[in-house]
């Protein structure tokens, strides 16, 4: 479990980041009109929530990373439902994948906006 702890550690960092961004951004546009007041709440609201799953991903990741001091326990492979677990399994891959081209494609599209701005 604790050599997983790497996948909320970046996630974290991830959620992290573009909460900053969104302060970043909330704070560029400033509060000088009632449209500039209503994007720049929602920014920080925005900001505040990516905030929560970046501390909720380093908690997970805390409790991952102390459980490398459990013993191991053996386990009653008749208590082990293995279609089920088999199923859960393909199912994680597949959002896994799901999840990793969705990150390849906003990567992609923040290039470009990146590219646009120079």
């Amino acid at each position: 479990m604790a050599a997983s702890a790497e996948v909320p550690l970046r996630w974290q960092a991830l959620m992290d980041h573009v909460a900053g961004n969104m302060d970043a951004h909330a704070t560029w546009v400033g509060t000088a009109t009632a449209a500039a007041r209503q994007e720049h709440d929602a920014m920080r609201r925005v900001a505040a929530a990516y905030r929560a799953m970046a501390w909720a991903a380093g908690s997970a990741a805390q409790a991952m990373l102390a459980m490398k001091d459990i013993p191991p326990t053996p386990h009653d492979p008749a208590r082990r439902d293995a279609a089920a677990w088999s199923a859960w399994m393909r199912e994680k891959i597949r959002m896994q994948r799901a999840l990793a081209t969705m990150l390849e494609q906003h990567a992609a599209a923040s290039e470009r906006a990146l590219s646009a701005e120079r």
